[in-house]
C-alpha cells in the first residue's frame, strides 16, 4: 500500500510503500518504512480518530521541542517520538503521522532500571551512578517540554526507553501528550494509577496539566534513586491495609518525610536516609505540597550529581564498581550487611533511625520484613505458626540436604532437579516437592499468604505490593 508523506505548510508529497506492522495501540498500528529505515508510520484505524488526531498531529509539527535527537559513538539517538510528517492517501485524507524509529535493540524500559533483578536481567550496569544519570536525563527532557508548554499528563517508566550505551532516555507515545498551540491546548487521555497526583482523584486527564507532570516525574525519580520502592510504598502504624499504592497517595500516606510521618513507616529496603538533604526536601515538597518542584529544579539539582567532575557522588570503598553515595554514609552497605548480618544483631537497634554506614540494625532480616506487613495475629496463634514455620523450614532443610547428599554431590541447589509431587501427597508433603531458588524477591501483585501451598489452604494474611522477600524454593507444579 502506496501513502504519502507531506511536511506542514508544504504541498509537495513523497510518496512511499507502507511496510510492516511492527506494533500498535489502542488507537493506531506502527508500521516500517522500507524507504526511510530509521523512521516509522502510525496509521490511526478509525475515520474518527483521524478526524481528532488531524488537529493535534498538526499543533504538534508547528511546535517541535528544540532537543529531537542526538549522536552516541556514530549512531543517531531519537529522543522523542515526535511526528515528523503527515501521512495521507492519494487523495490527501490524513492516515496519521511519520516519525523517528526509537532503537529499540539499543535501549530497554526504563521500568528495568529500577530493581536489581531487572538490572541483571537486562545486562544493565548496576553502579548506581547511572541511576542518578538516568534520572537527571529524565528530568532534563521533561524540562525541555515544559518550556513549550507541552505536558506528557501519562509519565511513567513504561512510557521511556533508556539507551543502554549512554543512559539517555526516550519518551513514547507523544501524541498521546498534552499539546499546547497558539490557538488551543489538545489534551492527554489517559493516565496511569500510581502516579496520579493526589489532586487529580476524581478528575479526567483532559483536565491536568503541569502539576500532574511533576508528581509523576518525582515518583519515577525517587524510584530510581531508592531501589525501585514507591514514595507511597509504607506501612500503616494501625497495621491495618492501606489498599493499592494509588489509594496510599490520596491519603497522603508518605514515610519519608524529613520530620518523619504520624501514620507509617517506610520498608526496611529504603536508602533514602543517606540522600543529601536538598533531595529529601525537594522530594518532601513533590509529595507532601501541591506546588511542586518543576523539572528544571530537578534537571539543576540532579545535575550535580549526575556529573563525575564534581565529586559529590562517592563511589563507595567497600564496593566501588557497584555502591556510590552522597558522604552521608552507604546505603547500599547498609543494606547489604543487614541481608548478611546474624539474624541476632539484625533483630536490635533503633529501626526507624535513618540509615548510618555499618548499622546493622537499619534493616531487618529478610523474613521480619515480611512479617512486618502482615496483620498480627493473638499472641498464642502467632507462638504456633511461628513454630510450624520453623519445623517446616527444618523438614525442607533436611530433605535438600539429604537430596543434595544422594542425587547430586557437590552441585550448587540451583542445578537439584527436584521429583515432582505424588497425586496423593498431603499439603504440609507439598512443600517438600520443590526446586530450590534461594534469591531475592519483590512481591509485583497483592498476594496472599497462606498456610500451606495451596489456594485451598488457609490466608493468613495479603503480602503488600513491593514486599522484598527471600525465595527458598519453588513447588513443582505452582507458579
Amino acid at each position: 500500500m502506496d501513502v504519502y508523506l507531506r511536511r506542514l505548510a508544504r504541498r509537495r508529497r513523497t510518496a512511499v510503500k507502507l511496510g510492516e506492522r511492527v506494533a500498535g495501540g489502542g488507537a493506531g498500528d506502527i508500521h516500517l518504512v522500507p524507504e526511510y529505515p530509521d523512521q516509522v508510520i502510525k496509521i490511526y484505524r478509525e475515520p474518527a480518530d483521524r478526524r481528532v488526531y488531524q488537529p493535534k498531529i498538526e499543533a504538534m509539527l508547528a511546535a517541535p521541542p528544540r532537543t529531537f535527537s542526538f549522536k552516541h559513538l556514530g549512531k543517531e539517538r531519537h529522543l522523542l517520538a515526535w511526528p515528523t510528517s503527515l501521512v495521507e492517501t492519494q487523495n490527501g485524507e490524513f492516515l496519521g503521522f511519520a516519525m523517528p524509529q526509537i532503537d529499540f535493540d539499543s535501549s530497554v524500559s526504563l521500568e528495568r532500571m529500577l530493581q536489581k533483578r531487572m538490572r541483571e536481567i537486562s545486562s544493565l550496569p548496576e553502579f548506581y551512578g547511572y541511576r542518578i544519570s538516568a534520572a537527571y536525563n529524565l528530568a532534563a527532557s521533561v524540562a525541555e517540554l515544559h518550556k513549550q508548554n507541552h505536558h506528557i499528563i501519562d509519565l511513567k517508566p513504561m512510557n521511556c526507553r533508556i539507551y543502554t550505551d549512554s543512559m539517555i532516555l526516550a519518551l513514547l507515545d507523544c501524541d498521546g501528550f498534552s499539546i499546547h498551540s497558539d490557538r488551543q491546548r489538545f489534551s492527554a487521555s489517559q493516565f496511569t494509577p500510581e502516579y496520579i497526583a493526589p489532586e487529580a482523584t476524581g478528575k479526567s486527564p483532559d483536565t491536568l496539566g503541569v502539576e500532574q507532570d511533576l508528581f509523576a516525574l518525582a515518583v519515577t525519580i525517587f524510584r530510581l534513586l531508592n531501589n525501585g520502592l514507591h514514595p507511597f510504598q509504607a506501612k500503616l502504624f494501625s497495621d491495618k491495609n492501606g489498599g493499592t499504592l494509588q489509594e496510599m497517595i490520596e491519603a497522603g500516606h508518605y514515610p519519608y518525610n524529613l520530620s518523619g510521618s504520624s501514620t507509617c513507616s517506610p520498608p526496611r529496603q529504603s536508602v533514602h536516609g543517606s540522600f543529601p538533604t536538598e533531595i529529601r526536601k525537594a522530594f518532601d515538597q513533590a509529595f507532601l505540597k501541591t506546588k511542586r518542584p518543576t523539572a528544571a529544579k530537578w534537571r539543576d539539582l540532579l545535575r550535580q550529581f549526575a556529573d563525575p567532575s564534581s565529586g559529590k557522588l562517592i563511589r563507595c570503598e567497600t564496593d566501588p564498581k557497584n555502591h556510590a553515595h552522597f558522604g552521608h554514609g552507604c546505603g547500599w552497605c547498609d543494606l547489604a550487611a543487614n541481608m548478611t548480618a546474624p539474624r541476632a544483631s539484625r533483630q536490635s537497634g533503633n529501626q526507624s533511625a535513618p540509615s548510618q554506614r555499618n548499622n546493622p540494625a537499619i534493616l531487618a532480616p529478610t523474613a521480619n520484613i515480611l512479617l512486618s506487613q502482615l496483620t498480627p495475629f493473638r499472641t498464642k496463634r502467632m507462638v504456633l505458626i511461628t513454630l510450624f514455620s520453623m519445623i517446616l523450614s527444618l523438614i525442607i532443610a533436611i530433605y535438600l540436604t539429604k537430596s543434595d547428599e544422594q542425587n547430586v554431590g557437590s552441585k550448587q541447589p540451583e542445578e537439584i532437579q527436584s521429583s515432582d509431587r505424588p497425586a496423593n501427597a498431603s499439603e504440609s508433603e507439598a512443600a517438600l516437592y520443590t526446586t530450590p531458588v534461594n534469591a531475592l524477591g519483590f512481591v509485583n501483585q497483592k498476594v496472599n499468604l497462606r498456610h500451606f501451598p495451596t489456594t485451598e489452604s488457609a490466608i493468613l494474611s495479603n503480602i503488600l505490593l513491593g514486599t522484598e522477600i527471600w525465595v527458598i524454593a519453588k513447588v513443582n507444579d505452582r507458579n
